[in-house]
């Protein structure tokens, strides 16, 4: 924080000549103070020296701004540029984004005109409350004040005690304090008004989800007026709440220090409300700062109010959302969703248009309205828009622009179904069929799924320090990162530093225990990592966060079976995958992964009698301290016997499953059941050639090392070495054009040619197998530890140089016949039970 207020100090003495921001701002006061207890020490001075350039040349540029707007944009430009540059673990931890004027002013006329159609108030009127709760530049409440609807006679009194607004982030509410005291002050230079003295009283320092888990006080005594505000704002009914809320979801790495907080009475409410009405997979989501600030802001207003809002669009149609969606019907008399679109993770991001926020998101963007009306029965009301196909970010401006507000906008009356679906409303017969797994009776006999267990994948939330494709380079990995968490635990004083270790929770906790690790409770093992790719992971329940399914699959290198990973991102449009061994999250997407047998201990840890091994087979197959149980249910079986005869087995189910999984009547007919929810399977007539081509196709992508290479042409040059692994040396693959993909240049030496084109039309989590080549066979080097993971490695392990080349040839072949295959399936029809 004294690093914030110290480099922006110029600029905001240079804004303000006099020092009238100093003096008035509580904050800026309080940090003065405390770095006058430094000044005979000239450190700080010193360390800003370097921008001594630079503070010179924007001290000219602002001198020479004469109004008021022109100011206040050089300030947002400054802290747009400059800001995320100097800080950017907290840019990235807030989620800092600029909302574009035109949304702002759609959202403000919206509030406006949804206050006065449900209770007859205006925004100007006294006695209405506005909050926003995370100010940012203050974009909000500066343009409520410029767009007119708050009265010239009603300014004053809005500007001191009814517009109240909270910011975290020093800078941006320096910004802030300053824009709105600015804008309120050439108002009332332009009405004749004479201005209240002082500055902005109404906006506080503060972490807006925390104020109530704590006595909100911060820093102790050294804001005492801060404090007090807070406590004026906490007392106040709220009216309107505006905000755009931190986008942020959560970090891919604990090293970055980026990590969400956690809030112990807003994370209560989502676990009681939003988590405790969804039914999705990765539930875990809901904590995710956006879904806080929404939950935050339904509680804060009370029991009558507004709630307008831009933000990240996946509550629209996610499948982790609907219990957003269900918690909105009951709690809020109308829901108001205008859809701006701009998706850029989904499968046909083009018809998503344009970003709405520029560069600063990838992803889809609403404007939401939510009222809160006690004398409105029954569920709220939903009320949707969507913006439309294809349209460019300038084009959804310019709409908000002509709009101008929800009273232009046409909505449709949305009936949400008993799942709280709105679009994409899932097939009422689909959830007739049997579930694939059942998430609640899991894990029991009694289980209504296909599957008795099944999990997600495995997850090691630091795939830089435990995979790699040489084992070598792998070990050398691990056992430095064990060194290094070994030092963490003898020296408390001691950081955790991405360039010497893979941090996480998981190891946060196991610090605090003081238990050392070692390197010699786990090795190499092969996984599945991507769609036709495997590499060595150290598996180590120590050092991978989250194994999932692993210990079940695939406990020791002696145990193994197949299993199908189906893939749980609702983003991604991609049939199911077969892998065999260890299985990645990430091999299909996120992958729920189902296994066609488990491995259970056969004795309890202590050596006694494993009572779940009471119910085993006596041909039950057991390996080296292990059982073999079949994940299929005895009830399934019997079902699909009852309908198809008793010759169908286990395996015949298992395959035809899989083949069902890649029917596109199946698929096209369900896929907004299958966007939200895991796949339910129904009886089917062709059975047999279900499982006829289930088998094929599992061979193909099980075995995709070995199938029968698909003739190609390679073109190498006359200069290409003798040396088999200099010369199918891999550094970085691509195709021989953009638009050309019938070739791979390989490397300097080898252009392999005369691949299909349709070879590309089978895809796998959003690729083609020769594009998961190309796109993971290259030597990488990680940014903040430098380690290398190379390839080649891989090459010489395998005692084959032309592996890569080879697993070419056979994945064209794969592409090819699993095509085929898919072709040959029956035609879909359900036998009704």
């Amino acid at each position: 924080m004294l690093a914030q207020h110290l480099i922006t100090k110029p600029v905001f003495e240079a804004m303000f000549p006099d020092g009238s921001f100093t003096q008035d701002n509580p904050v800026s006061l309080a940090m003065e103070k405390v770095l006058a207890t430094f000044d005979e020490n000239a450190a700080f001075a010193r360390e800003r020296e370097p921008l001594d350039a630079f503070y010179a040349k924007i001290t000219e540029k602002i001198r020479g701004l004469e109004s008021v707007r022109a100011k206040q944009q050089m300030l947002v430009t400054l802290y747009d540029k400059f800001f995320s540059k100097a800080f950017p673990l907290l840019a990235d931890r807030m989620g800092i984004v600029f909302t574009p004027v035109e949304v702002v002013d759609y959202i403000l006329r919206s509030a406006d005109a949804a206050l006065h159609q449900h209770f007859g108030k205006r925004l100007s009127d006294e006695g209405v409350n506005i909050l926003e709760p995370f100010v940012g530049t203050g974009t909000f409440l500066t343009r409520l004040m410029q767009i007119g609807l708050i009265k010239p006679e009603d300014l004053t009194r809005k500007y001191r005690q009814e517009l109240f607004a909270n910011e975290i982030v020093l800078l941006s509410y320096y910004i802030a304090a300053v824009n709105i005291e600015s804008v309120y002050r050439e108002l009332c230079a332009e009405n004749g008004i004479d201005p209240a003295e002082g500055g902005f009283q109404g906006i506080s320092l503060t972490d807006t989800f925390a104020m109530d888990e704590r006595d909100s006080q911060l820093a102790g005594g050294v804001f005492p007026e801060n404090n007090a505000r807070l406590e004026k704002q906490r007392a106040t009914k709220v009216d309107v709440i505006l905000m755009n809320p931190p986008y942020r979801a959560g970090q891919s790495s604990a090293n970055d220090g980026a990590q969400n907080a956690k809030y112990k009475t807003t994370d209560a409410r989502i676990a009681a409300t939003y988590m405790r009405l969804s039914s999705g997979t990765q539930k875990s989501k809901l904590y995710d700062s956006y879904y806080r600030a929404l939950r935050w802001a339904t509680d804060r207003l009370g029991d009558q109010g507004v709630v307008a809002f831009v933000s990240n669009s996946g509550f629209v149609d996610s499948p982790v959302a609907n219990g957003v969606r269900l918690s909105w019907a009951q709690e809020f008399s109308d829901v108001i969703v205008y859809n701006l679109r701009g998706n850029q993770r989904v499968k046909n991001w083009q018809a998503e248009g344009g970003k709405v926020f520029g560069e600063g998101s990838q992803t889809g963007v609403a404007i939401t309205v939510l009222v809160k009306d006690p004398n409105h029965p029954g569920a709220g009301r939903v009320h949707y828009a969507d913006v439309g196909d294809y349209l460019t970010r300038e084009e959804k401006l310019d709409r908000l622009r002509l709009d101008s507000s929800i009273e232009s906008t046409e909505f449709e009356a949305v009936q949400a179904n008993a799942a709280g679906d709105w679009i994409n409303q899932r097939d009422e017969r689909y959830v007739a069929f049997q579930p694939i797994g059942d998430k609640v009776s899991k894990g029991r006999v009694g289980t209504v799924g296909v599957f008795q267990n099944f999990a997600l994948g495995a997850s090691t939330n630091r795939d830089v320090w435990v995979c790699n494709f040489g084992a070598g380079r792998l070990e050398q990995n691990v056992g430095a990162m064990v060194d290094e968490f070994n030092r963490l635990i003898a020296d408390d004083a001691r950081t955790p530093d991405a360039a010497r270790i893979g941090w996480s929770n998981k190891l946060t906790a196991r610090r605090r225990t003081g238990k050392p690790m070692t390197t010699h409770t786990g090795g190499p093992r092969r996984i599945q990592f991507r769609p036709f790719m495997r590499q060595q992971v150290w598996f180590d329940p120590g050092l991978i966060d989250a194994p999932g399914i692993s210990a079940r699959v695939s406990p020791t290198v002696n145990h193994s079976t197949v299993a199908i990973a189906i893939n749980t991102d609702s983003r991604i449009s991609t049939p199911a995958l077969m892998a065999d061994g260890l299985v990645s999250l990430h091999l299909n997407g996120d992958s729920q992964v189902f296994p066609r047998y488990t491995w259970e201990p056969a004795s309890a840890p202590d050596g006694a009698l494993n009572l779940e091994a009471l119910a085993a087979s006596d041909t039950d197959e057991v390996v080296d301290g292990h059982r073999r149980v079949d994940n299929i249910t005895d009830a399934t079986l019997d079902a699909y016997r009852q309908v198809h005869g008793d010759v169908v087995t286990k395996d015949d189910i298992f395959y035809a499953i899989y083949a069902l999984l890649h029917h596109p009547t199946y698929r096209e007919t369900y896929a907004a059941d299958l966007q939200k929810m895991l796949p339910r399977i129904p009886q089917v007539k062709g059975f047999a050639e279900y499982a006829r081509i289930g088998r094929e196709l599992a061979e193909l992508h099980v075995d995709y090392e070995s199938v029968a290479q698909h003739p190609l042409n390679e073109e190498l040059s006359l200069t290409a070495p003798d040396d088999p692994y200099e010369r199918y040396r891999i550094d970085k693959l691509s195709w021989i054009s953009r638009k050309d993909h019938t070739g791979i240049r390989y490397n300097e030496h080898l252009t392999i040619t005369g691949i299909p084109e349709n070879e590309s039309e089978y895809k796998v989590a959003g690729r083609s197998p020769l594009e998961w080549v190309i796109d993971r066979y290259k030597v990488t080097t990680d940014k903040k530890s430098g380690i290398v993971n190379d390839p080649n490695a891989w090459l010489r392990e395998q005692e084959n140089p032309r592996y890569v080349v080879d697993l070419i040839r056979s994945l064209v072949t794969v592409s090819l016949e699993t095509q085929r295959l898919i072709a040959e399936l029956p035609e879909f029809e359900v036998i009704d039970s």
